[in-house]
């Protein structure tokens, strides 16, 4: 630092050598006025740069609505069945952010349909899939609680504690297997014993 204001020194004095005591001061004035004019500019250009923020921000906001309309368009004019149908596909071809649109679009206007229970079990997969235990987590118990007999519910059960295994809530992960145990005998129990064995 020192040798930069040294440098510096040397050039102010050897401009103001060269050319002149008045010329100098003159050259001073335009290079305090011409900073002054490219602080202005700065200000001016992050400005524009808010504004322009402004604007993207509105225009993606603005697409997700028109997104999601069309979505809840194609949801209005499919059964149940091509829903699941449609989002499953999503699913396995990783397109998990369109398939828990479709699924959350219908859960929004159809929030007592007895499919809700299914499609939230499909929501909680597509967070599964990606490893995001606690979102599944969350989308499983809504499932599990929006419809405890479908045909879904013992899935969702094992699913679900194997998010809290995931997420180190042992307990929760013990006691969930005991339920699929004592409350639905079948596939997900046996492999809910196998699970209980490895802990005990």
């Amino acid at each position: 630092m020192k040798k930069v204001i040294y440098f510096l020194s040397f050039i102010v004095l050897a401009v103001e050598t060269s050319v002149g005591s008045d010329d100098f001061n003159e050259l001073s004035d335009s290079v305090r006025e011409n900073t002054g004019k490219i602080e202005e500019l700065s200000k001016t250009i992050a400005e524009l740069q808010k504004r322009i923020s402004l604007l993207e921000d509105t225009l993606n906001k603005k697409n997700q609505e028109e997104a999601n309309q069309k979505t809840v368009e194609i949801i209005s004019q499919k059964t149940p069945e091509e829903i699941l149908k449609i989002s499953r596909d999503m699913i396995e071809e990783n397109n998990m952010d369109d398939a828990r649109k479709m699924l959350n679009a219908f859960i929004t206007k159809n929030p007592t349909s007895i499919y809700c229970g299914m499609m939230l079990f499909y929501v909680g997969n597509s967070y599964f899939i990606e490893k995001d235990y606690k979102n599944a987590a969350l989308e499983y118990m809504k499932g599990f609680k929006a419809n405890s007999a479908g045909s879904k519910s013992a899935e969702t059960l094992y699913k679900l504690a194997l998010c809290f295994k995931q997420l180190q809530q042992m307990n929760k992960y013990e006691s969930t297997l005991k339920k699929i145990v004592e409350d639905y005998p079948g596939e997900f129990a046996q492999k809910a014993s196998a699970e209980l064995k490895k802990i005990q």
